[in-house]
């Protein structure tokens, strides 16, 4: 059964936990919120505001921006305790949080499942201990894969988040750290291409020519093979790109990198356009006019960003016309080419 996508409720907490700062990363332009003012009132007002706009269900309140369990676990309970009236009375039916890998134990895993803690995503960003050591993670693979072990044992759901285009990275070494994600089997995984903030250790890197990001085609490409490698292993991929805000909208924000606001539908676009294209290539040779059918879900992703696949493959084949139509009888995530 699918599982049904829940409201996620985000609580942002930059740097807080965090024991150094990442190469790439400045938490206040991801976020938009350049330090955490949280009292417990603001904390319950801010879920509130969401349960009052929004009536799906399940619910989840999602602390991100920092490394949670590296908190003292005071500061967790000063959390965890604010929503726990939520939790009781059903209106929340769980919690999540973003950490580090090398900040799992067993003792704080027992606390936060017991405060309503269901699914950790980790910061894993690579499994390659040289591009790890690049981007000044300060820890290895084998801690990725320790701390999964540890997470399972006490029932938590897990995410990775990814970042291709890493100091030290290439095509070969993220395709190789997308093979032991699915080994190691989170349940869901976010793609987030490395991009190049104003002020970060990786601007001056890039200042110098010591580092050179992924173009926008590269990270798309790169993308589309791991979101294919990920799906024929039944592991979701729920983000891909960077959320966009005012804060990275800013003038100078992003200095160079693969950012895009429609990311995502790209790199699903593209996929469509590399397995439609053969069956419409065979389809144009018996008619000038071929039909593409899909799914209503599948419409926007298969014509493209702006139509980018409709452009190409008008222009590739020659064709004086082409249709994309959406028809609820395709299952989704497939397409039937016809002549008419």
């Amino acid at each position: 059964m699918k599982r049904e996508r829940p409201l996620v409720i985000p609580v942002f907490a930059p740097q807080e936990g965090c024991p150094h700062r990442c190469v790439y990363c400045d938490q206040g332009t991801i976020t938009g919120v350049t330090r955490p003012n949280w009292s417990r009132a603001s904390l319950r007002a801010h879920v509130e505001d969401f349960l009052t706009r929004s009536r799906r269900h399940p619910v989840e309140v999602a602390f991100y921006g920092g490394s949670f369990t590296l908190l003292p676990q005071t500061r967790q309970a000063f959390y965890l305790e604010a929503l726990q009236g939520f939790l009781q009375q059903a209106r929340v039916q769980s919690l999540r949080l973003s950490t580090r890998p090398d900040a799992i134990s067993a003792q704080n895993l027992r606390f936060l499942h017991a405060m309503g803690m269901r699914t950790v995503e980790l910061g894993v960003q690579s499994l390659n201990d040289r591009v790890l050591a690049a981007s000044a993670r300060g820890y290895t693979s084998v801690e990725v894969i320790q701390a999964t072990a540890l997470l399972r044992d006490y029932r938590f759901r897990v995410g990775f988040q990814l970042m291709p285009g890493l100091p030290g990275e290439n095509r070969a070494t993220f395709l190789e750290t997308i093979d032991k994600s699915t080994a190691i089997g989170p349940d869901f995984v976010r793609l987030y291409p490395t991009v190049i903030l104003s002020g970060t250790p990786l601007e001056d890197l890039y200042r110098r020519g010591s580092y050179h990001p992924l173009s926008l085609p590269e990270a798309v490409d790169w993308c589309k093979e791991a979101l294919l490698r990920l799906s024929r292993n039944s592991i979701p991929v729920i983000r891909m790109g960077l959320q966009t805000g005012p804060s990275l909208e800013r003038p100078g924000a992003i200095v160079a990198g693969p950012h895009h606001p429609a990311f995502g539908q790209l790199v699903k676009s593209a996929l469509w356009y590399d397995r439609i294209f053969p069956v419409l290539a065979e389809a144009s040779r018996r008619s000038s006019g071929p039909i593409i059918r899909v799914h209503p879900f599948d419409l926007a992703d298969v014509r493209g960003h702006r139509n980018g696949n409709l452009s190409r493959w008008l222009t590739e084949m020659s064709l004086p016309r082409l249709k994309v139509i959406s028809s609820p009888e395709i299952p989704p995530g497939e397409f039937r080419v016809t002549s008419r």
